[in-house]
């Protein structure tokens, strides 16, 4: 039941922070509005958030995992290091969303 409402929030959060750039790349025309840049904010802060929930959910399995591969033969360190740092590209793209909103 749990993990079901892990999905429901995440698919939430994804389908408002979509909707949200959607209506803020709507609004050219009210550019100095300040409806344009909260919104802008909000999907701007959603996405970053976004990216940053999905890594410390990936992590927070890959993490353990990783670390009794490389206690059982330490010639895994670098496919487990591969493999804990690639869930890490969600934050940099939510962090260049930001820069792009």
């Amino acid at each position: 039941m749990k993990k079901l409402a892990v999905a429901v929030l995440v698919f939430n959060v994804v389908v408002v922070g979509a909707c949200l750039v959607g209506l803020a790349q709507e609004l050219p025309q009210y550019a100095e509005a300040p409806l344009a840049a909260g919104l802008k904010a909000i999907a701007a802060a959603l996405a970053f958030a976004g990216g940053a929930l999905g890594t410390a959910f990936a992590q927070s399995r890959i993490g353990p995992a990783a670390v009794a591969a490389v206690a059982e033969n330490r010639e895994n360190f670098v496919s487990a290091l591969i493999f804990v740092a690639i869930p890490e590209t969600l934050v940099v793209f939510g962090f260049v969303v930001v820069f792009l909103l």
